[in-house]
């Protein structure tokens, strides 16, 4: 081989081999890299029933703390969501701040947006009154692994619902089966079917206090349950569920999904939504639901009673509120695809990381379809779900 030659290849070789350093390092570079918050997590055996101690390092900061995993129904899935409790306050991820938080693996859900724009909706149609986690994206790591992008969720905590801790009236439950009545459900807590989680329910039992108004709803009188119904639910409250409930189509959400709050002896119960990924175009067991099915608030003894007496014109009041709601633009097709791109745009370069730890046509998905089509469908299901809703909303008489 000439010398020129030589040089010409050698010339070429290197190119070549930096060609592919520069395009292997610009695909580990989109791969790896992210603008979220890395949560690195350090423990020894996460149990399910027990929080084990761990060490949570994010933005170079370690946190002592205590984890452990958590879910009903979602323990079958590979992906795991984690409750994780710090040793002391820490606004992680841009959260308030705080010691107790939920990473939910948000596993079912191939956009991972559900639950926060359901939470973001419901705060938004009144700040004032309608409590749902805030929620920030991270990537977490675990032992060395990477185990994906997470939903970090603010828990509904006495403080975040605002109880007033010194008034012996204030109460909060989780999933309490008000709704059942005599029909009884085998309780996560068997000593706590109601799942009172304030007070303790060793320090102070409220069992008798929502037994009363589960009496109430299933056995007053309809003048005595339209004379008495606001002093024991926040009417404003509940007709902002009922409305994303409908607009959401979240059948999951009726019966259970949701807290149970009174914040003081001088308030009515409440309610704080929670686990919505049954929702826009899909199940909870993520089915394909382009409003094939749609959620029966019948089923709901307060929301049947209240649609059915005429004195508490209360399916007026709700038409009005869902067309305040239209007008101000909080449901529609516009404000929808602003929080889809919002959260795209924080997700966009970790969705696919994600998938390839956990492939998208896993066994217990009913389908493959990736993040764009899940994306595509939520668009589907709301240009459906509106003029649906609109039409059912102008057949009610003022």
């Amino acid at each position: 081989m000439k010398n020129t030659d030589k040089k010409a290849y050698l010339k070429w070789g290197g190119i070549i081999c930096l060609a592919v350093l520069l395009s292997g390092a610009i695909a580990y570079h989109l791969f790896f890299s992210s603008d979220l918050p890395l949560l690195d997590i350090q423990a020894g055996d996460i149990q399910w029933d027990k929080k084990t101690s761990c060490i949570i390092k994010c933005n170079n900061q370690n946190y002592p703390a205590r984890i452990k995993y958590r879910g009903g129904m979602s323990r079958k899935y590979t992906k795991h969501s984690f409750t994780i409790e710090l040793d002391g306050k820490v606004a992680l991820a841009g959260l308030p701040q705080d010691d107790d938080y939920i990473l939910n693996a948000n596993y079912i859900d191939k956009t991972m947006m559900r639950h926060k724009i359901c939470y973001d909706l419901f705060r938004e149609m009144n700040p004032q009154k309608n409590i749902a986690a805030q929620c920030a994206y991270v990537n977490v790591r675990v032992n060395g692994e990477y185990e994906g992008l997470y939903v970090l969720m603010e828990k509904i905590t006495a403080k975040k619902a605002g109880l007033d801790k010194k008034d012996t009236m204030s109460m909060l439950f989780k999933d309490p089966p008000v709704f059942w009545g005599e029909n009884r459900i085998t309780p996560q807590e068997p000593d706590n079917y109601f799942q009172q989680k304030y007070p303790k329910i060793k320090r102070c039992d409220k069992t008798y206090y929502i037994e009363d108004f589960m009496r109430f709803l299933f056995q007053s009188d309809d003048a005595c349950f339209a004379d008495s119904i606001s002093r024991w639910i926040d009417l404003e409250n509940v007709m902002d569920w009922h409305l994303l409930l409908l607009f959401s189509n979240n059948d999951d959400g009726l019966m259970k999904n949701f807290y149970l709050y009174k914040t003081s002896s001088s308030t009515p119960f409440r309610i704080a939504i929670w686990d919505y990924d049954h929702s826009f175009g899909r199940d909870c067991d993520n089915e394909l639901n382009l409003l094939r099915s749609t959620v029966d608030v019948n089923k709901c003894i307060l929301l049947k009673r209240l649609s059915e007496i005429p004195e508490l014109h209360y399916n007026a009041q709700l038409k009005h509120r869902w067309q305040y709601l239209r007008k101000e633009g909080i449901f529609s097709q516009q404000h929808f695809e602003q929080l889809i791109k919002q959260n795209h745009r924080l997700i966009r370069n970790d969705v696919r990381k994600n998938f390839k730890r956990w492939p998208v046509d896993a066994t217990h998905y009913f389908d493959a379809s990736d993040y764009k089509q899940e994306l595509d469908i939520m668009r589907q299901y709301m240009q459906m779900r509106l003029p649906q809703l609109d039409a059912y909303f102008d057949s009610i008489a003022d």
